[in-house]
């Protein structure tokens, strides 16, 4: 299974990526052919999700806890799981539950 991850910080990336060992990961800013994308949409715009799920791809859409907002418009925008920056470090576990 190949997985996206577009994350632009280092640590928050770095801890993500740890867990995904089982896994093709690639780290960017556009889909290719991946089948998953882990996506933090404090950084990245929210509208990419649509454009991702339009290609075919599972995503994950994550950020601060406290962002109740964001993470109401990143399911709007048709993300498979939201999940706070606490949660999405087990990556893994997420997948898992998608089916994968």
């Amino acid at each position: 299974m190949k997985v996206l991850l577009m994350e632009k910080n280092l640590m928050l990336l770095s801890r993500i990526k740890s867990s995904l060992s089982d896994y093709e990961v690639r780290v960017g800013d556009k889909h290719t052919d991946e089948d998953v994308v882990f996506i933090n949409v404090e950084a990245f715009p929210v509208d990419t999700i649509k454009e991702l799920k339009s290609k075919g791809a599972k995503v994950v859409a994550y950020c601060g806890h406290k962002n109740i907002d964001l993470q109401s418009k990143a399911r709007k925008a048709g993300a498979d799981v939201v999940v706070p920056n606490s949660q999405v470090i087990d990556a893994k576990a997420i997948i898992e539950k998608l089916g994968g």
